[in-house]
């Protein structure tokens, strides 16, 4: 009885959600479908286009809601917001591929994103968790400029460990670095590592959500920062208190020539 009230209340809310997305100029994407498990189906009233992905449960369809139905990764409304689309215009004109890397992908709902709102991209998506990936495989198969990768991102090659494995939240994992490379444990790659699989493709974005992982991917070897045009890094010091998880980034960003725009948790860092 407590699943079904909860379904029809998720039904409802995501009634009432897309009822508010059509009236409102300000949203962008109709989700169409109430439930939180299947096939998840939004309509995008910019490209008067309908786009679908997979969902497993509440978790996932709450991430498709950040991404697509809340827009969480909008780039406009900042006053930088057309200095990146002539970026990324730029890319295309010398006949190179943006590069994006979506560090952190989940179930691709990113992912997908960015490679919809930048169709000539290359998308790298790099996720720890074995049935995120799977599931950010199935969510962006049938396009070729996107590739998934089963790894953790980091700041040089190695292994890690997932901290939370027993985690209910499958958007929760988080990474901790391992002695050795054990069975079970997950390759660890830095983002050079992928720009060198990728070395004609000219670094556009950088998308980071590692659960507080960044205080790593920011200690050391950070020469590729100052090369991506934007990074939207998602904080987490309000999650893991007392490990002043953004410090690394803060530092490294305040030595750079590079714009702050903070919205939400997410930090939009733009090249200047």
């Amino acid at each position: 009885m407590k699943l079904f009230l909860k379904t029809i209340s998720r039904a409802l809310r995501n009634f009432f959600r897309m009822l508010d997305a059509i009236t409102s100029k300000k949203k962008r994407f109709i989700r169409l479908n109430p439930f939180a498990r299947g096939k998840i189906i939004f309509f995008d009233k910019k490209k008067l286009k309908f786009l679908s992905l997979f969902s497993r449960g509440e978790n996932d369809s709450s991430t498709l809601d950040e991404v697509f139905s809340k827009y969480g990764y909008r780039l406009d409304g900042m006053a930088r917001t057309d200095n990146i689309y002539v970026e990324y215009k730029r890319i295309i004109a010398l006949g190179k591929e943006p590069l994006i890397i979506d560090c952190g992908s989940n179930i691709g709902a990113a992912t997908y994103f960015f490679s919809y709102e930048f169709p000539k991209a290359r998308v790298i998506g790099i996720e720890l968790e074995r049935s995120n990936f799977e599931l950010a495989k199935k969510n962006n198969r049938g396009n070729p400029n996107i590739k998934s990768i089963h790894a953790a991102i980091g700041p040089e090659k190695g292994s890690v460990d997932i901290a939370n494995p027993n985690e209910t939240n499958k958007d929760a994992f988080r990474a901790k670095l391992s002695s050795k490379n054990e069975i079970g444990s997950i390759a660890m790659m830095s983002i050079p590592n992928v720009q060198e699989l990728y070395s004609d493709a000219i670094p556009f974005i950088t998308k980071i959500d590692i659960e507080g992982f960044e205080n790593q991917l920011f200690s050391k070897n950070i020469q590729w920062m100052n090369e991506f045009y934007l990074i939207a890094l998602e904080v987490h010091d309000w999650m893991l208190p007392n490990q002043a998880t953004s410090k690394n980034f803060l530092s490294e960003h305040s030595k750079l020539n590079r714009d702050f725009y903070l919205r939400g948790d997410t930090v939009f860092s733009i090249k200047n």
